[in-house]
């Protein structure tokens, strides 16, 4: 067909709607989630992992190498699993940290939070995390329950062995945080991490449903999280890095993708650089 006797005017005018819908995605908010363990070993899982000093000097330059490429992420605001309402004690730190009159710990808060946020040029830190400390989340019951009822079998993943977690502990060890960042932020170890929780659930007998019970405050600590993170990322321009505990990480991806309004990209992507 000669060109001067098509009509364009269609074409051109999927081509600005295509244009309109690439400038839009551009300005979505964007989020990257960042799930760690806890590197100053509070011991508040069910099941903790010991980590080895941070603090050393081929830690210290294995995080660097971490902070360097976490980075380029370019965020906007740095997020932590902090009570939002406890960020006054935080970013008081965190100045004094700026100012070189703060002594940080081997916490991922401040190993990862702190420094990349001062890396980035960052005046403040921000808290996304949540709790109701009336109704705490008692993971210990639904255990019990799983043990005395010959439901042993839901609760595997969190009674391992102490022998199963020294052997955890000493591969850790020999590992590079970058290395351990990627591993607990695979697509898999995710995967699997989650059905810790559908197992979980299953624990009970007639009306008494204690493991849903317990699996249902988890999830409301986390949505609770999600709606903080994502009146963080209001702004469409926005670049929200978040450090978080990785047992959050599959909830939290599976909230920030339902709601549509944000991009969320892949730590493997900028950790693998």
């Amino acid at each position: 067909m000669p060109l001067d006797t098509l009509d364009l005017s269609g074409l051109v005018e999927t081509l600005i709607d295509l244009g309109r819908w690439l400038d839009v995605r551009e300005q979505q908010p964007t989020i990257l989630l960042v799930g760690t363990g806890h590197w100053d070993n509070p011991g508040k899982d069910y099941r903790a992992v010991t980590f080895d000093d941070m603090l050393t000097p081929d830690r210290q330059r294995q995080i660097e190498e971490c902070l360097a490429l976490l980075a380029m992420f370019e965020p906007t605001k740095v997020a932590l699993e902090i009570l939002p309402e406890s960020e006054r004690a935080w970013n008081a730190d965190y100045q004094a940290f700026r100012a070189g009159s703060f002594t940080l710990t081997a916490g991922e808060h401040h190993q990862l939070g702190f420094r990349l946020a001062e890396m980035t040029g960052h005046d403040r830190i921000f808290g996304i995390d949540w709790h109701d400390f009336t109704r705490p989340i008692e993971w210990e019951q639904a255990i019990t329950f799983a043990l005395t009822h010959d439901q042993g079998q839901y609760i595997t993943a969190l009674t391992e062995s102490q022998e199963s977690t020294e052997e955890s502990e000493r591969r850790l060890s020999q590992r590079r945080v970058r290395d351990i960042l990627l591993q607990l932020n695979a697509p898999d170890t995710l995967a699997e991490s989650h059905r810790v929780y559908m197992d979980l659930a299953q624990v009970g007998a007639g009306n008494e449903r204690i493991g849903a019970e317990v699996v249902m405050r988890w999830y409301e600590r986390n949505m609770m999280m999600f709606v903080n993170l994502a009146r963080l990322a209001s702004a469409p321009n926005e670049r929200v890095l978040v450090v978080v505990g990785a047992g959050h990480v599959p909830l939290l991806t599976h909230f920030v993708l339902g709601a549509k309004r944000f991009r969320l990209e892949q730590v493997g992507a900028y950790l693998k650089s």
